[in-house]
């Protein structure tokens, strides 16, 4: 009896040590984030009115955030149609974001660099999401 109790006890240990680990967001898992990116060519950058029109953004560098980290964890380019995709994500909340001209011009603090962003949670072992379409500006 003795022996069936000290099982019993060390089975539940481990039980309780592997079910209490949660991982954290990032690379190791199944789920994946995937989008396209589009450039708006504008002759003044803060006039929609100007746009000479819209194609995909091909070699655009797209950042990823794993969780609450406060610096890029991952990135990928885009390929010749505008396309990305972050591959074996674990679980979690992801901030995935890409550099464009600010739309505001000369009067914004950093006229090269507006951050365009979208937040994600993947949910499910096997969970894909699709951003869709994220349009960044520049000028021709």
């Amino acid at each position: 009896m003795r022996k069936v109790s000290i099982h019993l006890i060390l089975w539940s240990m481990v039980f309780w040590t592997l079910s209490s680990c949660q991982k954290e967001p990032g690379p190791g898992g199944l789920c994946s984030i995937k989008g396209k990116i589009t450039k708006d060519w504008r002759v003044v950058i803060s006039n929609p009115g100007t746009s000479t029109g819209i194609a995909p953004a091909p070699d655009e560098e797209v950042y990823i955030i794993y969780g609450d980290h406060l610096s890029p964890d991952d990135k990928v380019m885009t390929n010749y149609k505008g396309e990305f995709e972050f591959l074996s994500l674990r679980e979690g909340a992801y901030t995935v974001y890409v550099y464009s001209k600010d739309t505001l011009g000369a009067a914004a603090d950093n006229p090269d660099k507006m951050e365009v962003k979208a937040e994600v949670v993947l949910s499910g072992k096997r969970d894909s999401k699709d951003l869709g379409t994220i349009m960044i500006y520049d000028i021709p």
